[in-house]
């Protein structure tokens, strides 16, 4: 069977036992509600997918798994054709379309959705051009941003904590159309011959340059969502909107900084219910050219600058 061509990331759900409460925190994170029922919280960004984080309510706080769409009922039925899956179904929540679910060796549902509904984009602000000292691209054209809730774009990317690491990255690499970015090595064993324990994954369009990942798969002691992260305008988006979730009492959990692998800027946060959550901008752009690196280092040496993440960051 030929490997599912993903089109993008879509959402993530959740878990909560108050949507009120996860939605005041999204509204401060930047992103708008698409629809919102009795039991069931859909927030958007300023792009045109019709949702991109869930909330379902809940006696329980936890991650219900992650989605991807295709753009053909081809790739679609790809997926229905891996062990275990259930669909296509028609998908009967808003947005409509049509599902396939699929559960990974780790015990992790992932949907693969084809035929959601699109909504309009919504208007933002251009990005702020920078004036370097080797290039100045910002002519007769002044800065201005104040702290607000930044405009979510769109999810780019979750990471999923696994108990064993190896056979859920075979898992994807067999199924979808993906390709290591960079690993995260384990101390032990010789230079080149360490244990990876975690492996950044991009979409795979061959000399088409894409994101630097849209999932990572990393071992831990815990199971469950290590955080979802969404696009934002550019450096001027992420500070603003870090001071305005100040501003409002929000936890922040490391940022702003600098990532060393995938080199995004970015700004962890937790929602209410703790939830790792993340804004990010100016991710590398990659193909087939592009050689992995195999890194090897402790949480806080995954920052070049900035806030690092606690030591426990990738436990």
């Amino acid at each position: 069977m030929s490997k599912i061509n993903i089109h993008d990331v879509a959402y993530v759900a959740y878990e909560a036992t108050d949507l009120d409460l996860m939605e005041r925190f999204l509204l401060d994170f930047g992103m708008t509600r698409s629809i919102r029922t009795e039991d069931a919280l859909y927030m958007r960004g300023a792009g045109g997918n019709h949702h991109c984080h869930v909330t379902r309510l809940g006696t329980e706080n936890k991650f219900l798994g992650g989605a991807f769409t295709v753009e053909t009922r081809e790739e679609l039925e790809k997926a229905a054709k891996i062990p275990g899956a259930v669909g296509p179904e028609e998908i009967t929540e808003p947005g409509g379309g049509w599902r396939v679910t699929l559960t990974t060796p780790n015990k992790h549902k992932i949907w693969v959705e084809w035929g959601v509904a699109k909504v309009p984009e919504m208007p933002v602000r251009r990005s702020y051009r920078m004036n370097f000292a080797s290039e100045h691209l910002r002519h007769n054209s002044a800065v201005r941003q104040r702290p607000e809730a930044t405009p979510v774009l769109r999810i780019g990317h979750f990471v999923l904590w696994v108990p064993d690491a190896v056979p859920e990255i075979d898992w994807f690499m067999e199924h979808f159309a993906m390709a290591p970015a960079d690993y995260i090595c384990a101390h032990d064993g010789e230079p080149g011959e360490e244990t990876v324990v975690g492996t950044f994954l991009r979409i795979d369009k061959g000399k088409e340059y894409v994101e630097h990942h849209c999932i990572l798969i990393n071992q831990s002691i815990h199971f469950g969502c290590h955080h979802s992260s969404f696009e934002v305008l550019d450096l001027d988006a992420v500070t603003a909107g870090h001071d305005h979730l100040v501003s409002k009492g929000w936890n922040l959990d490391a940022g702003v900084g600098r990532h060393y692998l995938g080199s995004l800027i970015y700004d962890y946060w937790l929602d209410p219910f703790g939830n790792r959550i993340e804004h990010y901008t100016d991710t590398d752009m990659i193909n087939d050219e592009y050689e992995p690196v195999r890194f090897v280092g402790t949480a806080d040496e995954t920052t070049q600058w900035g806030m690092a993440p606690p030591p426990n960051f990738f436990e």
